[in-house]
């Protein structure tokens, strides 16, 4: 009987340690991640999933939010999908895929996942053009077409990036309107070309040569922390009583040094060609912003 007693035990105590370890993966896979297009939140009939690592999402969803027409063999399981002389094809369950006539290697393939074929997101937006850079701290992929729109004109700072050394960009736009960019060591995960370009005193492209180190620093968090920053700098008389910088549409970490003489408000970067837009902010807006006298 105690032998018995003890065997019982012994199997429950492996059924709910089973139970635990399901449980402990059910929650990692249920991590929401959230997709931006431009800034933009794009929503899909299938929320995107993670898959070792890699983010899939439902590849009619995602083909057509980035301007592709796309088409399902079904006795192939292959995806074929057209962006002007740019063609991909993806079967599902294998880990080579076609750009033109380049073979390229998956990470994960595509795959079936409750009914619906999911693709993998990177290597589709990437494959059309644009970047994708991961946004840890939000649980965020963005992606941004600005790839296709080269910026016009001469830079008005520029520089190449050492990722064992820091990198400042400085530009005086104006008398009263200076406008500066710091990428901390290890901003970059690779040596490249820095540019900013100024279309106004207030509006401005970031443009990197290779993928943003989207981690802060560590010990430190927020903008404070942030690796790479952009800073619009106004002097007295101020024009804008409460500045923010926008990046790609959306408010980053903003922070506001109000001081005598000048009024400083930056921006966390997140991505890799990033479009800066000095606004009045709202009340919403100015609620969010972390403000330093």
């Amino acid at each position: 009987m105690i032998r018995r007693t003890s065997l019982q035990i012994l199997l429950l105590s492996g059924f709910f340690s089973v139970l635990l370890v399901c449980s402990a993966l059910g929650r990692a896979e249920a991590t929401t991640v959230t997709v931006k297009l431009n800034g933009r939140n794009l929503s899909f009939d299938t929320p995107p999933q993670t898959v070792k690592g890699r983010t899939l999402v439902p590849l009619r969803g995602i083909f057509e939010a980035l301007g592709a027409r796309v088409e399902w063999q079904q006795q192939t399981k292959t995806v074929i999908a057209t962006k002007g002389g740019t063609t991909i094809v993806l079967r599902v369950g294998q880990k080579e895929a076609l750009k033109g006539t380049e073979k390229i290697t998956l990470d994960v393939p595509a795959t079936v996942i409750r009914g619906r074929t999911m693709v993998p997101l990177r290597f589709v937006a990437e494959a059309l053009g644009t970047y994708v850079s991961w946004d840890g701290e939000h649980q965020t992929v963005r992606i941004s077409t600005r790839a296709e729109e080269p910026p016009t004109g001469s830079p008005v700072a520029e520089g190449d990036y050492d990722p064992a050394r820091r990198l400042e960009l400085a530009a005086k736009i104006s008398p009263k309107v200076d406008f500066k960019v710091i990428l901390e060591p290890g901003a970059l995960v690779k040596a490249a070309p820095v540019k900013l370009y100024a279309d106004s005193a207030r509006s401005y492209r970031l443009v990197l040569g290779a993928d943003p180190n989207t981690a802060s620093l560590p010990g430190k968090r927020g903008f404070d922390g942030a690796r790479i920053k952009a800073l619009f700098i106004e002097k007295w008389p101020f024009d804008l009583k409460r500045p923010v910088v926008i990046a790609n549409g959306e408010l980053i970490a903003n922070k506001c040094f109000i001081g005598k003489e000048a009024i400083t408000s930056g921006v966390k970067v997140l991505e890799r060609d990033t479009s800066l837009k000095v606004e009045e902010a709202t009340d919403s807006q100015w609620s969010q912003v972390e403000i330093v006298y």
